[in-house]
């Protein structure tokens, strides 16, 4: 299992969310963030996705969200991909994939 911690341009928002809704991923967790990166251009308001995911849907997710986030010029966004050892659903316990 990993989680992805995508962070996007605000006006690019609205079509990933939609991208990962129908890609048939269990669920989001949305934040608002401040940011600058290595240009040192100032904050600028993102958006930030974290995402539960099975190991064979990494490259998908990232394919997608690239192929709408993607406007080819400074301040894109990033996607960390991180190990998850695991988790624990609260409702019912479920733990692993049938948690997310």
């Amino acid at each position: 299992m990993k989680k992805l911690e995508i962070i996007v341009r605000e006006e690019k928002f609205e079509k990933v969310v939609q991208v990962l809704e129908d890609s048939g991923i269990g669920g989001v967790t949305i934040s608002e963030v401040l940011g600058f990166g290595h240009h040192r251009n100032g904050l600028k308001r993102k958006r930030k996705i974290d995402i539960y995911v099975d190991e064979f849907q990494v490259d998908k997710v990232i394919d997608q969200v690239r192929a709408v986030a993607k406007t080819g010029t400074t301040g894109d966004g990033k996607i960390a991909i991180l190990p998850l050892e695991n988790i624990v659903k609260i409702r019912t316990g479920d733990e692993g994939a049938m948690a997310i």
